[in-house]
């Protein structure tokens, strides 16, 4: 009997054992939780007051992508002007005629440097947003927060674009200042290269009312460009950089045939 009783002690013995183990587990496991976000939390605040790169740098990041996919999918335009309809895209016309047998004419002759204003006047009232939010976050931490005029460019290149932000941003505490005045923001993207062979096909359509895709794509094998007619003789164009898998749509009225040829 005293056996019985003893090995049933020790049974329990060894169960709460067991559950102090688990206990003693869990609470660690919480422990360590909240120190990580204690410490992810503190260096994010750091970061932030260390460099106002960090923030206007992913905010612009963002807004850029957010442009990009507008400007690929209407051919070159955040918001499509003249441009037609197909497969529910509104696709920007880059060359266009309304005579029949007649050549397109170029409407985007300065096809990069249209684009890049397009994504410069995108960003800049988000960026202005976020360096406003930024000052508000640390207004609670400086005896002080300057800010002066801003100006933003984009220059598009390959594989690339690349915005220069200039902007004072000033930070006073107790004598102590910090001061930022510029931010070079590279986003890695093939628009500047989609955008090129488009304008090269633009101008191939408005000279000789034709552009040879198989040819183009033996040569520069990276690239994949679909061309169809529609039922109302526009040419449509997707040019697609096939690592990315990135497009960009146009469309193309030029050469066209009177109803019944």
């Amino acid at each position: 009997m005293d056996s019985k009783i003893n090995f049933q002690i020790k049974k329990m013995n060894k169960k709460g054992q067991v559950t102090i183990f688990i206990i003693i587990a869990i609470l660690l496991v919480v422990l360590l939780a909240l120190i990580f976000l204690s410490v992810k939390t503190y260096q994010t605040g750091v970061s932030v007051e260390k460099s106002p790169y960090i923030t206007i740098e992913s905010c612009t990041k963002k807004a850029v992508e957010d442009a990009i996919k507008k400007i690929e999918i209407n051919g070159g335009d955040v918001n499509t002007g003249f441009s037609v309809m197909y497969n529910n895209i509104n696709r920007s016309y880059l060359c266009y005629t309304t005579e029949y047998y007649k050549p397109c004419v170029n409407q985007r002759p300065k096809l990069i440097e249209h684009i890049q204003d397009e994504i410069t006047n995108y960003i800049r009232p988000q960026i202005s947003d976020c360096f406003d939010s930024l000052k508000s976050e640390l207004d609670k931490r400086y005896e002080s927060i300057e800010m002066g005029d801003m100006k933003v460019t984009t220059t598009l290149s390959p594989g690339e674009v690349l915005v220069n932000i200039d902007r004072k941003f000033k930070m006073s505490n107790g004598g102590n200042n910090k001061e930022f005045d510029n931010y070079k923001i590279a986003v890695v993207h093939p628009i500047y290269d989609l955008a090129k062979i488009a304008a090269e096909i633009t101008n191939q359509e408005a000279q000789y009312c034709s552009f040879d895709t198989a040819g183009f794509m033996t040569i520069y094998p990276q690239y994949d460009i679909t061309k169809f007619k529609t039922g109302n003789s526009d040419t449509m164009y997707i040019v697609k950089d096939r690592k990315t898998l990135e497009e960009f749509n146009f469309a193309i009225r030029g050469c066209v045939m009177p109803p019944g040829f």
